[in-house]
């Protein structure tokens, strides 16, 4: 599955927080496994990407055939 990751304050520090910067990461990345835990919230993981666990909320799934702009506009 395809997916976006959501931004924590700290990964855009040095930046004055404006409407028109990303809040979902710009790259797309596959997850490569979810790890579930008794009376936990599943904790998914990407292939290649940040090497940090995501809860659901946290991803934005991209579903196949989807164009973005240029990357000159992002």
């Amino acid at each position: 599955m395809n997916v976006r990751y959501l931004y924590q304050p700290s990964e855009l520090e040095g930046w004055t927080k404006r409407a028109t910067h990303p809040i979902w990461s710009l790259k797309i990345y596959t997850l490569q496994s979810a790890v579930t835990k008794p009376d936990e919230p599943v904790l998914y993981y990407f292939h290649y990407g940040p090497k940090s666990e995501f809860v659901r909320k946290e991803l934005l799934v991209v579903l196949p055939n989807t164009q973005f702009p240029p990357a000159q506009i992002m």
